[in-house]
């Protein structure tokens, strides 16, 4: 049991191992030409940011492409298309396309180099995901996050809200009268996502009772 606060009824929140996380949040993709300081070197490496990504985090990537560096976005995109990004939650990939190259399009003479793209996607369900660019893969891992679920009074109101962070993974929130194994019910109130944590509210009219999240699987 964590987090017991007194509204007017005992509200209790019931973390069971295994059970705990969010609800699934569509992901969030974007992409763009990689900017580069002045004279350096293209981008070679993929990386990620957080290095080791869990269900909570919004990633954020660079991946290299043809190993050029450009004046600037609108010659890359001249040459090789503008970027475009497509995340398959079901298979685990995440895609990186490009336009035809533009044409009878004139450039700014602005120098501000870019090599590679960059963007960001998530939060992504925990497993093993592919980033497919140029038919090249880039192959990475999504760890489940350990989740607390909180609760917060509304002042003035008969009412409180439970929140928990936003994940990749698919949960729904149950309560029950008790802890025992049996007659936990889904919560039918509708969720809304407030700075990246999942909020739903509660009427305090039914006396006492205990939440959970539980975890559904692929």
């Amino acid at each position: 049991m964590t987090g017991s606060k007194r509204v007017t009824a005992t509200i209790c929140l019931a973390c069971v191992a295994g059970l705990c996380g969010a609800q699934t949040s569509a992901p969030e993709a974007t992409v763009r030409w990689h900017p580069i300081p002045m004279a350096s070197p293209p981008t070679v490496a993929f990386t990620l940011n957080p290095a080791n990504p869990t269900t909570t985090n919004v990633i954020h990537f660079v991946v290299p492409t043809d190993g050029q560096s450009y004046v600037n976005e609108c010659y890359a995109s001249v040459k090789n298309g503008n970027p475009a990004i497509a995340v398959n939650a079901t298979n685990h990939t995440i895609l990186v396309t490009f336009s035809p190259p533009l044409t009878n399009t004139a450039c700014p003479a602005i120098v501000a180099p870019v090599s590679g793209v960059d963007g960001q996607f998530g939060p992504l369900s925990a497993g093993t995901w592919v980033l497919d660019i140029l038919q090249i893969d880039y192959v990475f891992s999504v760890v489940e996050a350990p989740l607390a679920l909180s609760i917060h009074a509304l002042s003035n109101s008969s009412a409180f809200q439970l929140n928990w962070p936003v994940s990749g993974d698919t949960f729904v929130l149950e309560y029950n009268v008790g802890l025992g194994a049996g007659n936990w019910q889904g919560v039918t109130n509708l969720p809304t996502t407030v700075s990246n944590r999942t909020v739903v509210q509660i009427t305090n009219d039914s006396g006492s009772r205990f939440f959970r999240l539980r975890r559904l699987l692929p």
